[in-house]
């Protein structure tokens, strides 16, 4: 049997093949989305005030690196071959998702809520310490040493950038 080749049936398949790129790209495009409504509820929030850092410009910094982490995500989809073998993803064969996952959103809003919730009592640092074991733990890290240095890491990085770089709009540490 000879392929169609006629105009409908390659107009078909582009059209097909247009549909596909734009359902990989959606989650990159969901992305920027989530990324411009922090962006424009951090536009209430002043990024400088009087020379010093503001509330606002970590919020809108984190905002713009939403949008373009999602436009490149978008991006990379959109060029990838459709692909006919199954992915190598985070779910299983069956579709479940993968057994280290299965807390790995829960724990990821809860790493956040907990941040927000105890930042004002025990320090950026601190908070940042146990916002980052909630999400790793979620993420199904491996092991209790894995979990510890990517806590440690963390901490070491938020107490270099807060203490070295910007001027501290929150305690770092917890006041004794």
């Amino acid at each position: 049997m000879e392929p169609d080749l006629s105009q409908h049936a390659l107009h078909r398949d582009d059209a097909r093949g247009r549909r596909a790129a734009l359902g990989r790209m959606l989650p990159g495009v969901a992305l920027c989305g989530l990324g411009a409504g922090m962006w424009v509820l951090a536009q209430g929030q002043p990024a400088w005030l009087g020379g010093h850092v503001g509330p606002g410009l970590m919020a809108q910094l984190l905002a713009m690196g939403v949008i373009g982490l999602g436009a490149v995500w978008a991006a990379l989809c959109a060029r990838r071959p459709e692909s006919t073998t199954a992915s190598a993803g985070c779910g299983s064969e069956t579709g479940t998702l993968a057994p280290g996952l299965r807390h790995s959103a829960p724990a990821l809003l809860g790493a956040v809520l907990a941040f927000a919730l105890v930042l004002p009592f025990v320090g950026l640092v601190l908070a940042a310490g146990l916002a980052a074991g909630l999400a790793a733990w979620g993420a199904g890290e491996r092991t209790a040493r894995a979990l510890a240095l990517t806590v440690a890491g963390l901490m070491a990085l938020v107490g270099l950038v807060g203490v070295v770089l910007l001027p501290p709009t929150a305690p770092l540490w917890p006041d004794l």
